[in-house]
């Protein structure tokens, strides 16, 4: 069965390496900062892979997925799997379903743990983990934003072992500063001069590569593109956020997408 804990701040005397902290500030100015995230837990403790998902009404989008570089990058490969077969079977999907409509930004991170033999489903479990030399993801639930939801996902494979007590308990740690230091990032192309100048260059985009959008759901979605929330998108076009919200969904349907990652592809 999977483990689970709230978590809202970092433990006292938990000692962090200074330069992998430095670096971890600087995440927001770069175009992957879930990579410096895993640099970051790799000063703590050795993790192979990370996958940083978003999940617009209950379902995922992987947005980032990295490895250390000690392996091949499996990370798209296998969250594609995951996302088409396994999903429903996974509590994080439940956890995330649930929190949507009642959870703010100011909520404590929701972590949970899954060691290979808690995957309930054979299939996910012998065809992703087994298959991959996984043995347990740890997972960070957040809200960077009302109704938006991230997880970042830690994997482990069986050169670094299982995540026992002591490791979860020392990641557990990192999962408020890692919950700082993806919003800071987020927050960043939010205040972004670049976004606001290329959000018009992608309603261009857009009006050529997804004609169906009208004009304020190409508007909505370029912005979204750009890497801006929901907030902001409602100050910027003058509306309400529930509003941004609607034109989103019905944006989404008419494209038969679910988030950000797969919208980009409606950009070139």
């Amino acid at each position: 069965m999977a483990s689970t804990w709230l978590l809202d701040a970092p433990p006292a005397g938990h000692m962090l390496d200074a330069g992998a902290v430095a670096r971890l500030l600087d995440a927001g100015e770069g175009q992957a900062p879930a990579l410096d995230m895993l640099d970051f837990v790799n000063h703590v403790l050795p993790v192979e892979y990370i996958s940083l998902v978003e999940y617009v009404d209950g379902v995922p989008s992987q947005v980032e997925g990295h490895s250390t570089g000690r392996h091949d990058n499996i990370t798209a490969e296998c969250f594609s799997l995951y996302k088409s077969r396994f999903r429903q079977a996974d509590e994080l999907t439940r956890l995330a379903t649930r929190m949507a409509g009642e959870t703010s930004m100011h909520a404590p991170v929701t972590a949970l743990l899954y060691d290979v033999a808690d995957i309930p489903d054979p299939g996910w479990r012998e065809q992703i983990f087994v298959g991959r030399q996984l043995t347990g993801r740890l997972s960070f639930l957040y809200a960077p934003l009302p109704r938006t939801l991230f997880a970042i996902n830690l994997y482990r494979d069986q050169n670094d072992g299982s995540f026992d007590a002591a490791d979860v308990e020392r990641l557990l740690g990192l999962a408020p500063i890692l919950k700082r230091a993806h919003r800071n990032a987020l927050f960043a192309h939010l205040a972004s001069p670049d976004a606001q100048q290329r959000a018009p260059d992608i309603e261009r985009a857009l009006q050529r590569t997804a004609p169906l959008l009208s004009v304020r759901e190409r508007a909505v979605c370029a912005r979204i593109a750009c890497g801006i929330g929901a907030d902001g998108i409602a100050v910027d076009l003058g509306i309400a956020a529930s509003t941004v919200a609607t034109l989103r969904k019905r944006a989404y349907a008419k494209l038969a997408i679910h988030g950000r990652q797969q919208l980009l592809r409606f950009i070139h």
